[in-house]
């Protein structure tokens, strides 16, 4: 029986392809988020970051003090938002919202975007970490809040 040798050149770029895709798994993961907690409050949109793969906001709201304190979250990709009829325009600097977010685990001021309700009543809902919702779930509770 003839036995194949590992070839060393084929071994090396097998480890460096598993250590370039790592820190991708990892950048696509909710990991940073405290999924089994959901925070609200009235906010003003202050910042819109459209762009793929995620999309990030930075809202204003009161802070325990009663001062405003701006807040970081991260969200959805651009299609998230197409998918649920949200274009770039909807996103109005100086908009007062309802938002939710899945707070950080670090503890810090921010997380990962669960809802928001745009000045017209219409929601957008993060399909891609509602923890227990399917995709289509969302988007039909999306289709009955328009």
């Amino acid at each position: 029986m003839h036995k194949r040798a590992v070839r060393p050149e084929r071994f090396v770029w097998s480890m460096l392809a598993m250590a370039i895709t790592a820190p991708v798994w990892a950048h696509h993961s909710a990991a940073g988020y405290d999924l089994s907690k959901t925070l609200s409050a009235q906010a003003t949109l202050k910042e819109f970051r459209w762009s793929a793969p995620h999309s990030a906001a930075v809202f204003t709201i009161k802070g325990p003090d009663g001062k405003p304190e701006d807040m970081t979250v991260a969200s959805g990709s651009p299609a998230m938002f197409v998918k649920q009829g949200f274009m770039p325009k909807d996103f109005q600097i100086g908009d007062k919202m309802e938002i939710s977010w899945h707070p950080a685990l670090s503890g810090h001021l921010g997380g990962m975007l669960a809802s928001v309700k745009f000045p017209n009543g219409r929601v957008f809902k993060d399909v891609e970490f509602a923890p227990g919702l399917t995709p289509s779930d969302v988007l039909k509770q999306a289709e009955t809040a328009k």
